[in-house]
Parts: structure tokens; C-alpha cells; sequence
């Protein structure tokens, strides 16, 4: 009878160091009297914001996954074989999968594209002073799977049980309007671009173990209107003293098959393969000097 008592008392002892424990994590880390996700071990300190890729797109709900390593609080251990570099440890990896409601309270931006034009100016109207124009609303329409977005809540996501939230802010990544590659032909107003596939922008990934897509060639249309502004920089032969690149004026006929150019887009580069050019820089005869 005795041992069964200690053997309760002992449970008891364990369930109130439990919650002790429990109750003072939760004070320390400002979760006093709220329920903890799943994933607290991996989201340790207050998560508002968040990155990561969208997976899928389902009506008004966009499900992105996210990585994050278990802290180490341990000693690092290295493996170290004769003749043979340290291995380091391979850290412990977990991958959530949100899902964010998005309402008509959530503010979807993207930063603008920005075009190095040589001769063409385009002040911002309140240099003028004129009123800015509003950019039109983005909204889930424009949120693309495959997208490395950030997310923003009044949430935190430490409080979470099923992964799912309203986002306030979405930060969507810039458009890629870059491209770079050799005409294969030129008719009228349009030239054809083979160039290699430029890949979505992404963050550093945790996973080693993820290969990186393989570039593949393409043949783009590009379509040229009267604002498309032909024009390079030509850098001087000489190599000292350096003088500074002299900006030169083109037309449409100086575009001969075989010339490398760089096109600069209105629209995306990795969405479609039918563009509108905004600039269009012709390789220079002449490159920069290289100084030692």
C-alpha cells in the first residue's frame, strides 16, 4: 500500500512540475492564457510575419509552406574522420503548410519594375505636381503558384492550432522584366529573342538537398511600339584615363539577326513568352575596360 502511494504521489508531483513549467513558458514568451500551435518548438519568439512558397491557390485561400529549424540549444557536435573535412550536423528541418484567408481588409502590394532608360525621362507626376495616379488593387488573382511571397498578421502564430489565419499584408515579389539573348529574326515592329528561361527569384533554402532547376532556352516575341527606347552605351577604347560611357541613340532597323540584346518588359518574363519592350539594349561593340 505504501508503494502505491508514493507511486501516486509521484504522479501528482510530475503533473504539477508539468504545468508549472507550461505555465511559466507561456508567461515568459507572452502567451499567458493562450493556447500554443503544434509548432511551438519551432516558433520560439513572436511570429507575425512570415515567407514562403505558395503552393496551391483555392478560391479566396492560399496555402503556402514555410521551413524553419529546431533551435539548438545543445553543444554542436562536428564528426571529424582522419584525411577528410568536419562534417557539420545536419540541422533538423520542418516544413509548415499555412493557410491564409484573403479578404477584402488584405493589402497585396509589389514593389514597381524600374527601367534604366538612357534618353527617355519619366519624372514621378508629383514632380510635376500632379496627382499620383492608384495603382490598380491587386488582389489573389495576381498571387501565382510557385510565388516566394511574405505574409503579415495580427496573429501571432505561435497562438495557432490548425495552421490557418486571415493575412492583413501580403508582399508579393517583384515581377523578373529582364532578358538577355541573341535575335534569330526581325520583321516588322517584332524580333524574335532565343534566350535561356530566367527562374523565379527565391530566398535561401534551408533543404541541401534540393537541386536547382536546369536553365532551358526559349524563343520570346517581342513586340516593339513607338515608346520603346532603342539605346547602349558605348565605353571608350581606351584604357586609362577611364572616361565615362556615351549614351547612343538607335532605330529599329540597327536590329540585325545574330545581335545580342537585352529586352526590358512590361510584362513578367517567366509567365509568357509574348512580350512588349519597354527598352532594348543591343550588345556594344566595344565592352568596358577592365582595369587591374
Amino acid at each position: 500500500m505504501n508503494h502505491k502511494k508514493i507511486i501516486v504521489v509521484g504522479i501528482i508531483l510530475l503533473g504539477i512540475l508539468a504545468l508549472f513549467m507550461t505555465v511559466d513558458y507561456k508567461n515568459k514568451n507572452g502567451l499567458n492564457g493562450q493556447t500554443v500551435s503544434p509548432n511551438i518548438l519551432y516558433l520560439t519568439s513572436p511570429v507575425n510575419s512570415l515567407s514562403g512558397k505558395v503552393e496551391k491557390i483555392e478560391g479566396n485561400v492560399v496555402s503556402i509552406s514555410s521551413q524553419y529549424t529546431l533551435p539548438q540549444t545543445a553543444p554542436i557536435a562536428i564528426t571529424v574522420m582522419p584525411n577528410q573535412p568536419p562534417v557539420m550536423p545536419t540541422p533538423q528541418i520542418k516544413t509548415i503548410t499555412y493557410k491564409l484567408l484573403v479578404t477584402d481588409k488584405t493589402q497585396i502590394s509589389q514593389p514597381p519594375s524600374n527601367i534604366s532608360y538612357l534618353f527617355k525621362t519619366v519624372p514621378p507626376p508629383s514632380a510635376l505636381d500632379l496627382p499620383i495616379p492608384s495603382a490598380p488593387k491587386l488582389t489573389v488573382k495576381n498571387i501565382k503558384v510557385g510565388q516566394y511571397i511574405t505574409v503579415n498578421s495580427q496573429i501571432d502564430l505561435r497562438t495557432l492550432l490548425k495552421n490557418t489565419f486571415e493575412a492583413t499584408e501580403i508582399n508579393l515579389p517583384p515581377i523578373t522584366n529582364t532578358l538577355s539573348g541573341k535575335i534569330v529574326k526581325v520583321t516588322n515592329n517584332t524580333l524574335i529573342l532565343k534566350a535561356f528561361a530566367p527562374v523565379a527569384v527565391a530566398p535561401p533554402i534551408i533543404a541541401i538537398d534540393i537541386v536547382p532547376p536546369t536553365p532551358i532556352e526559349k524563343e520570346y516575341t517581342i513586340y516593339i511600339t513607338q515608346d520603346t527606347e532603342i539605346s547602349r552605351n558605348i565605353y571608350s577604347t581606351d584604357i586609362a584615363p577611364a572616361e565615362p560611357p556615351k549614351p547612343e541613340k538607335l532605330a529599329f532597323s540597327d536590329l540585325k539577326v545574330d545581335m545580342q540584346a537585352t529586352v526590358y518588359t512590361v510584362e513578367d518574363v517567366i509567365e509568357t513568352q509574348t512580350l512588349t519592350a519597354l527598352r532594348i539594349e543591343p550588345a556594344a561593340s566595344t565592352s568596358p575596360a577592365i582595369l587591374p
